[in-house]
């Protein structure tokens, strides 16, 4: 088990030449997402943020008969401002893979448009955006929960710092520390948060 790096991958084979899926999707990943693209001998690789973690995708684009296939390869860190990615909930890191390959898709459509190799190449499929809104909201709503209880807690830690009685709130009720401990307790959440809120910084800046 990688415990810096979650994996995924898919491919997807396309009726087009390899220089004209490569840059279909060195336009994708670096023009429309903004990553930073750096070429291979079997392609290209594209570094990134993907939902508030740091993100890697291999991208190998091999010529199969008369079209060309490509394999992607997502490598996103498991830490990140978002916490600690244990799966990708909601399958949401597939779910940006299968966009990714739909938008070459949708590139290399509009360029063929006026050619014979259009017909070879079907429009990319309707996307749910009914599914995709709700997909996100529940994103948002995860993220905006926890960001609320790492905001208690740090408010309860500077609390029980100052006062010497620490009360931190769970699903499974409420722990309440007294006295030194209270202290010790609570300066070490403080510690930590300041220390998670300097690598986001960090990150950001860069």
């Amino acid at each position: 088990m990688d415990l810096k790096y979650k994996h995924f991958s898919q491919e997807r084979s396309f009726a087009a030449s390899r220089a004209e899926v490569l840059a279909a999707a060195r336009k994708q990943m670096g023009e429309s997402l903004g990553w930073a693209v750096t070429e291979t001998a079997e392609g290209f690789t594209a570094k990134g943020s993907s939902f508030a973690h740091t993100a890697v995708a291999n991208l190998r684009v091999q010529s199969i008969g008369t079209g060309t296939k490509v394999d992607v390869e997502l490598m996103v860190e498991r830490a990140g401002a978002t916490g600690f990615m244990l799966f990708d909930v909601g399958g949401y890191y597939s779910i940006q893979i299968r966009h990714w390959l739909d938008g070459i898709q949708a590139e290399l459509h509009q360029k063929l448009s006026g050619s014979e190799q259009a017909a070879a190449i079907p429009p990319p499929p309707a996307k749910n955006k009914t599914t995709a809104c709700i997909f996100n909201g529940c994103l948002g709503f995860i993220v905006a929960m926890f960001a609320l209880w790492l905001l208690v807690t740090v408010v309860c830690a500077i609390v029980g710092l100052i006062t010497g009685n620490l009360y931190l709130f769970g699903r499974g009720g409420t722990i309440e520390v007294h006295g030194v401990a209270a202290r010790i307790v609570s300066a070490s959440i403080l510690v930590i948060a300041a220390w998670l809120g300097w690598r986001f910084t960090k990150r950001r800046r860069r």
